[in-house]
């Protein structure tokens, strides 16, 4: 998938400027975070983009177009029901047990945390599943040396055939320097959540 995306990318834009490349960990569980802009073509720009293959988190109605599907599933793209969809919370348990089990791995997880493509000149307010996977991955998980990555993905004209598109890969942070505050926060997920083990509950 990451050749195809690199092909359809190659042909569609005239240019794809790689911006801060270096800050990229080679290695270990990563959780990637981006704007969103232009739709599926922002998913394939970073898969291109990146020196490492990210499993997205995209939304369940997605899978419902015919044609899309099999692109969906070759990808490895994982579902999320959303309330504004109608489902219920519960149905996510699975979407959070995959990603914990891909970092475990030590691999690469990305999402767009405003949750919505758009075309406003600013970001949208962000949601907190970035934030609720890496938590719980090395936290709830034991997964060790979890991180996370901004990134912003700039267009010059996102719709027009031979545009300009342009990577900016920001500074990785550490999820660690948050468990304490993690494990004070009454407000975290608690046993009766899906996702999370029974300790996750204050005592």
């Amino acid at each position: 998938m990451a050749k195809l995306a690199r092909l359809l990318v190659r042909i569609f834009f005239r240019s794809v400027e790689l911006e801060g490349g270096d800050n990229l960990p080679g290695k270990g569980p990563l959780v990637v975070a981006a704007n969103h802009t232009n739709g599926l073509v922002d998913g394939l720009l970073l898969m291109a983009a990146l020196g490492r293959y990210p499993r997205f988190l995209g939304k369940s109605t997605l899978f419902r177009i015919p044609p899309l599907w099999p692109f969906l599933k070759f990808a490895g793209v994982i579902p999320v029901f959303r309330a504004s969809d109608g489902a219920t919370g519960e149905r996510n348990a699975s979407a959070f047990a995959t990603c914990r089990e891909i970092l475990a791995r030590g691999e690469v997880v990305a999402l767009f945390p405003e949750g919505i493509s758009h075309d406003e000149l600013s970001l949208q307010p962000l949601r907190t599943g970035a934030a609720r996977i890496a938590l719980d991955a090395a936290f709830e998980g034991d997964v060790g040396d979890v991180q996370t990555l901004p990134v912003g993905l700039t267009y010059d004209a996102k719709a027009r055939f031979r545009s300009r598109a342009l990577v900016h890969v920001g500074k990785p942070a550490a999820v660690a320097v948050w468990r304490a505050t993690y494990q004070s926060d009454s407000h975290r997920p608690c046993a009766s959540s899906p996702w999370t083990s029974p300790n996750a509950c204050p005592r």
